[in-house]
């Protein structure tokens, strides 16, 4: 029996589990008594059980099944679950997922120690643990350094794998065919076979470049627990928001982010949201929310990390300003906003001997903001009183792939992000005045109006509506050939020539390896 390639199964579905695992506990630590979800909790522990006792894994399997026990009493209403009751669940998910990662072994005494605390933490009734731990720190989760999930995986659908596969086959034949032509049909047959080859080529490119792409969903999903580990050593109650979840991202780019967000999050947490107490006298909901956002736009990648908290005082930065970097009157009234608020950002603001939460938002943020530099980026900081503050990191997309509307106008191929259209129609008759403005764009093309007669249009919305004489658009139809369908895009910048022209914002490369040209849909009038 091969006992390492079933060793490597195990370790395989056991971290599947453990993070689905982590997640139902997300879930239902803001509904105790659901039944269903401690149905899922336990089926989970329950195939981890399994598996370990297979290869005889006992300190696995015994952790288990007392886990699987409180599970079964939460599940049949045997007893009442609590705060500390999930929180020594959680506890007992970590002490898994570090036995899972060395094949069941303890490797030195404080191991030991831990895993004796949780043994007998599961072998009290939930009661006793709820009567006894109420007010004590976790047995094992020290949130001082909350632990950073690597990026060790992406999800790949397995048709995708199957489309690369016949793909690779189908250009290694090609190779070993190369055709054999007589004289005179060798130029047509070698270019034919080329164009093949180039296609082929240019579509297993496209395929594999996904490989290397991570959605934000996904990514900011590994900050779920550590942000509710901080929240728990501060005493407060987080709601994290995820939006922009569709958005892909190259992972080496996801990766470097990893400990700057982990920063930023802590300040939101420890500087930035009041406590339970604080935010009832403030008429704000006990429980605080952190908002973490993804945007694409043109050849950037936007990251919001945004808080519901106190905000941030200018008075108190601008007080700063005059005090330590001797600035006047006149020059603080030559700062724009987010010139103060990123005075946080420098180093020797953090480095303030003031202990108010306003320096406390500075603590290491400098070094964040240089990390962040480094990849290209930049950071910056806005923040209303008492209401919120936003964090905002900003980088240059090497890769990203979006969905979008693709059309011709005669022989370009262009693009819209399908997030920027509202609806496409036919086109029938566009001579009367609407509402909505039509818009031709066959000018900038160098396309003569009698080259072609245009047949359908596309709606769009602005990200940014612009203003025109006090009234503002919403919308304009653009007007196209033939659209050819919502479909993925690998976008890259534009080159200097192109850049120039505010026209477009990337450069996209189909699934069939053809170009397209991403508009601008802010900078159409």
């Amino acid at each position: 029996m091969d006992l390492a390639k079933y060793e490597k199964i195990f370790s395989q579905e056991s971290d599947k589990y453990l993070k689905e695992l982590d997640d139902l506990l997300l879930h239902v630590e803001k509904d105790l008594s659901n039944c269903s979800l401690w149905t899922e909790i336990h089926g989970k522990i329950h195939s981890i059980k399994g598996m370990a006792r297979a290869l005889s894994f006992d300190k696995i399997s015994d952790l288990c099944h007392l886990m699987e026990d409180w599970c079964l009493k939460f599940q049949q209403g045997i007893s009442t679950c609590s705060a500390a009751s999930v929180q020594l669940i959680f506890d007992g998910s970590d002490i898994l997922r570090s036995l899972v990662s060395k094949s069941g072994r303890i490797e030195s005494l404080e191991e030991q120690k831990l895993y004796n605390s949780i043994i007998s933490g599961f072998q009290k009734s939930p009661e006793e643990v709820k009567d006894n731990n109420q007010n004590q720190p976790s047995f094992v989760l020290s949130a001082t350094q909350p632990r950073l999930t690597s990026i060790d995986h992406v999800k790949i659908r397995y048709s995708h794998i199957e489309e690369l596969l016949g793909l690779t086959q189908e250009i290694q034949l090609l190779a070993k065919r190369f055709p054999l032509f007589s004289q005179d049909k060798l130029s047509a047959g070698l270019k034919s076979w080329v164009d093949h080859y180039n296609t082929l080529m240019k579509t297993l490119y496209f395929q594999l470049t996904q490989l290397r792409l991570m959605s934000f969903g996904d990514f900011a999903d590994l900050f779920q627990k550590s942000i509710r580990n901080i929240a728990k050593e501060h005493n407060k109650n987080i709601y994290v928001e995820i939006l922009g979840s569709e958005i892909q991202a190259d992972i080496t780019i996801l990766e470097r982010l990893r400990e700057p967000m982990i920063h930023i999050f802590r300040n939101c947490i420890a500087h930035g949201i009041e406590s339970p107490e604080e935010r009832l006298s403030k008429h704000k909901p006990t429980e605080g929310r952190i908002t973490i956002e993804a945007k694409s736009e043109k050849e950037n990648l936007y990251l919001k990390i945004r808080d519901d908290g106190r905000g941030i005082n200018k008075s108190l930065i601008i007080q700063h300003l005059k005090e330590r970097q001797s600035l006047t009157d006149n020059d603080i009234n030559n700062m724009n906003e987010e010139e103060i608020f990123n005075t946080i950002l420098s180093p020797d603001f953090s480095s303030t001997r003031e202990t108010t939460d306003l320096s406390g938002r500075g603590i290491g943020m400098s070094v964040v903001a240089q990390t962040i530099d480094y990849m290209g980026g930049s950071l910056s900081i806005s923040s209303e009183l008492d209401r919120q503050t936003e964090f905002t990191i900003k980088l240059p997309i090497s890769l990203s792939v979006i969905y979008a509307i693709i059309f011709t106008l005669g022989k370009h191929t262009l693009a819209v992000p399908t997030l920027n259209v509202k609806s496409i129609g036919r086109l029938y008759d566009h001579s009367e005045d609407n509402a909505e403005s039509y818009y031709d764009i066959r000018k900038h093309l160098g396309i003569a109006d009698s080259e072609m007669k245009l047949s359908n249009f596309l709606s769009l919305k602005y990200a940014n509506p612009p203003s025109s004489s006090g009234s503002e658009i919403s919308s304009l139809k653009l007007l196209a050939d033939n659209i050819i369908g919502n479909r993925p895009l690998m976008v890259l910048p534009v080159g200097d020539l192109l850049s120039k022209i505010k026209l477009f914002s990337g450069i996209g490369i189909m699934e069939n390896g053809d170009i397209s040209i991403l508009l601008d849909v802010d900078n159409l009038p």
